[in-house]
């Protein structure tokens, strides 16, 4: 291959000499130009130095490589199609752009220009390449294009736009960012009078500026608006500057887009405009200052609050006004403000008017300048209408509004504190007036105000100053003595007893009161504990006849712990009902028949113990059950009676007694359910006979008038029961809805030793005929207590004489009244026949 690869070269090489001579060779080796030569088969037969210095590589290495092996892959194959045409003879001479590549394979740009070569006689023997190296244009035409393209994007993109203009003001020239800030492309702009672009109103002015720019040169900046492609007017910041001695030849002037920052200062004037009138208008005063205490700005709320002029506070440091009331506004913030958060501070101030004022100061550190010093923003409230209606609040929630006393929550307080801290003992007296309702009902509610403000004042001077005297409500008043023993207490209860027993004087007269109290003495260390055992203290001395002072004792607080147990029991046996109903005849004493029936509720707990009912009836009164028990008792009374009349055991005519407790009459359901009940068990209310005890009606006379009123106009019975025991019966008789008069069997079981017993009974008998009511003996036992009742004219009696309160059972045994209603007693009611026998005597 080599040796006939010396033999072309040589052969074109000859035929080279011999057609142009030899300095072509000469001229072929010395050229700076790059030039190859190849044979018929585009096999490379000779390269000069400048080609292999071109392709970087040596001339052996090149020679004998066919020359497609030269051509880079972006050269698209021109280079081969140009030398198979020259080699084919459709050509003699071409000129290509050409790609080669080097050694490292990078692309070689250039012009490749080629001739045929030919022997003397005409026959192609080969080509000469001849290569203009086109690299280095090529990247000059490049980084030109470059340049155009970054400053056309520059221009494109920029966020200003440039506009020439001659001196008149037509627009010569205008860059593309036009069309991205206005929408305009450059052709809408050029030959156009740069005025009619402008707002009507911003004319005048910058013609006066552009002229002073066309004329002195000057480089002007103005503010002016611009109407868009889409017609708005945008706000734009416009640089003009004189280039007509340039080869500019023109005004050049840059365009910049301010509507938004316009709106955001207009935005700022605006929230300025409306943080100074908030400043103004706000009920708290400002005061913004400086690190070094310089005030920067107070408000006219301030000067009003401090009482002084505000050029009076810029003149003065706040602390410095202030110092008077020994107040130090700490500036101990560290140069930027920071390390420390808003501070409050409350304190009296002296106003000028004489007035002591209380001011809240809130003191907070802020970022007040550009150059980074920091400052502080004070907010001064007067502050002492609200302090004082919260002394009042706290007063209100502590003390008692009519005398002026602690109340329940501060006594508590005061008691927990006491007991926390004794030495000796702490002694609880539980004060209540006796029969204080009277003094409201006779002689009104400001007289009884009068009274309490009276005893309030009379215990408070009667005991210690580190004693506290309470009111707990109504006529209820606590004391609480520190450091006594049960002597000491003993011997205090004693003389406010006798304090409160001098008559007080009054608007309406001289008026006597005595008081109960009940003393409880700790241990237990309970406050709790201790004003409930003195409660029952309390109630212990009223039971015992009022007007007295009863000490808790194991006696009393075994009582107080059985009725709780009591309590528990009787609520959980309401709830099972767990109660019986027993029923006690009336009985007609002209006639003996049986005219009706007391019902009478009974408890028998587990285990078969019996609780008497005058145990749990004041169980349920003390404790809050008498509600419940008076409900079961009514719905199984008439429920129960209904029954016995179904089965004939009860005369169809007969009535049924219920009684109702003090609670009852204050309860707003108590009329719809009494109908409700009576029309459920097929029972008319004139069969229904409801007692109430003249102690309940005198616990809310008003009251009780009304409902007791309602349930009479519907046909309910009505009975006083135990009457003349209670007190101040007869100032209310006539008003009461009565019926029926029931005489207490304490009366009754004295009339045959007791002449006034006796009298008492003849004038209740003549009080309830005069008037129309029936009378009922409570407690008969004896024959002679029946009969001398009927020569008193007493209408009806109940009693052992006849019979017990018995159960349903014992009256359906009774099956001697199913056959006669009119049957005497004794037969229908053998236990009383006994029960008289035992009392008569062998």
């Amino acid at each position: 291959m080599c040796h006939a690869l010396e033999i072309t070269s040589a052969h074109q090489v000859t035929a080279i000499e011999r057609r142009h001579g030899a300095r072509f060779r000469a001229v072929f080796d010395q050229s700076a130009v790059p030039q190859f030569l190849c044979d018929l088969e585009g096999i490379v037969t000779e390269v000069n130095e400048a080609f292999s210095a071109l392709l970087g590589t040596r001339r052996e290495q090149l020679l004998g490589r066919p020359v497609r092996d030269l051509i880079h892959c972006s050269d698209g194959g021109r280079v081969n199609h140009a030398l198979a045409s020259l080699l084919q003879g459709t050509s003699e001479s071409t000129q290509v752009p050409s790609v080669l590549r080097d050694r490292q394979d990078r692309p070689i740009p250039g012009l490749a220009s080629a001739q045929v070569l030919r022997e003397e006689n005409g026959t192609v023997v080969g080509v000469s390449v001849v290569l203009n190296d086109l690299s280095e244009l090529q990247a000059a035409e490049g980084r030109h294009r470059q340049q155009e393209q970054f400053f056309a994007t520059m221009s494109q993109r920029a966020s200003d736009v440039a506009i020439v203009a001659d001196a008149t003001g037509l627009m010569l020239y205008t860059s593309p960012g036009i069309t991205k800030v206005l929408g305009y492309t450059p052709e809408d702009i050029l030959d156009s009078e740069g005025w009619d672009f402008i707002h009507p109103d911003d004319v005048p002015a910058m013609r006066i500026q552009f002229a002073r720019v066309a004329e002195g040169g000057e480089t002007e900046t103005a503010t002016l608006r611009v109407r868009n492609a889409s017609g708005e007017w945008r706000w734009m910041e416009e640089t003009m500057h004189n280039c007509l001695g340039t080869p500019v030849q023109g005004i050049v002037c840059n365009l910049r887009d301010i509507t938004e920052r316009v709106a955001a200062e207009a935005d700022l004037k605006a929230s300025m405009l409306l943080y100074r009138t908030i400043a103004e208008t706000v009920d708290e005063g400002l005061l913004l200052s400086t690190q070094d205490g310089t005030t920067v700005y107070v408000n006219e709320r301030l000067g009003e609050i401090l009482g002084l002029a505000t050029d009076a506070i810029y003149a003065q440091r706040l602390d410095t006004i202030l110092d008077d009331q020994h107040l130090q506004l700490k500036r101990d913030r560290t140069a930027d403000g920071a390390g420390r958060g808003p501070q409050r501070f409350e304190l009296s101030y002296d106003h000028p008017n004489g007035e002591q004022r209380t001011l809240q100061v809130v003191a907070a550190p802020i970022d007040l300048f550009a150059d980074g010093r920091g400052g502080s923003l004070a907010t001064v409230s007067d502050i002492t209408r609200t302090r004082q209606l919260e002394n009042e609040l706290r007063r209100a929630a502590l003390y008692d509004g009519l005398a002026g006393l602690p109340n329940r929550t501060l006594l508590m307080d005061r008691l927990k504190h006491a007991l926390a801290r004794e030495s000796t003992g702490t002694a609880v007296l539980f004060v209540d007036l006796d029969h204080f309702k009277l003094v409201n009902d006779t002689r009104g509610h400001a007289v009884g105000d009068d009274v309490l403000v009276q005893v309030a004042a009379r215990l408070s001077t009667s005991v210690r100053p580190q004693d506290t005297v309470a009111r707990l409500g109504g006529d209820e008043f606590v004391v609480v003595c520190e450091d006594v023993d049960a002597d000491a207490a003993a011997s205090v209860s004693q003389d406010l007893i006798a304090v409160l027993n001098k008559p007080f004087s009054l608007a309406t007269g001289p008026l006597q009161i005595t008081a109960s109290i009940g003393v409880a003495m700790s241990p237990p260390r309970s406050a709790e504990i201790l004003v409930r055992n003195a409660d029952t203290a309390m109630y212990a001395a009223k039971v015992a006849g009022r007007g007295r002072v009863q000490h808790f004792d194991s006696r009393l607080a075994a009582h107080t712990a059985e009725r709780r147990e009591l309590s528990v029991a009787l609520d959980l046996a309401l709830a099972k009902d767990e109660l019986t109903m027993h029923y006690q005849p009336v009985i007609e004493l002209d006639s003996g028949r049986v005219v009706g029936m007391e019902a009478l509720a009974r408890w028998e707990r587990d285990g078969g113990v019996q609780v008497p009912p005058d145990r749990f009836v004041v169980i349920a009164e003390e404790t809050g059950l008498a509600h419940r028990l008076d409900r079961w008792a009514l719905r199984n009374a008439l429920t129960g009676v209904s029954r016995l009349r179904a089965e004939h055991a009860v005369h169809p005519d007969s009535f049924v007694a219920v009684n109702l407790s003090a609670r009852n009459l204050s309860n707003p359901e108590l009329e719809t359910d009494l109908l409700k009940w009576t029309e459920k068990a097929n029972l008319s209310p004139c069969h229904v006979l409801l007692e109430i005890t003249e102690s309940a009606i005198m616990s809310d006379a008003a009251a009780a008038v009304s409902l007791l009123q309602r349930l009479r106009h519907v046909g309910f019975l009505i009975a006083v029961d135990d009457f003349g025991t209670g007190h101040s019966s007869l100032a209310y008789l006539r008003n009461l809805p009565l019926t029926t008069l029931k005489i207490d069997r304490s009366f009754v079981a004295s009339i045959g030793e007791n002449r006034n017993a006796l009298a008492i009974t003849r004038s209740i008998v003549d009080l309830a005929t005069a008037m129309g009511f029936s009378v009922i003996a409570e407690g008969v036992e004896t024959a002679q207590h029946a009969e001398m009742l009927r020569e008193l004219g007493c209408h009806w009696a109940q009693g052992w004489l006849w019979s017990p309160a018995v159960s349903v059972s014992e009256l359906r045994s009774a099956h001697t009244m199913v056959r006669r209603y009119d049957t005497s007693c004794a037969d229908l009611f053998p236990l009383g026949q006994a029960r008289q026998e035992a009392l008569d005597g062998p």
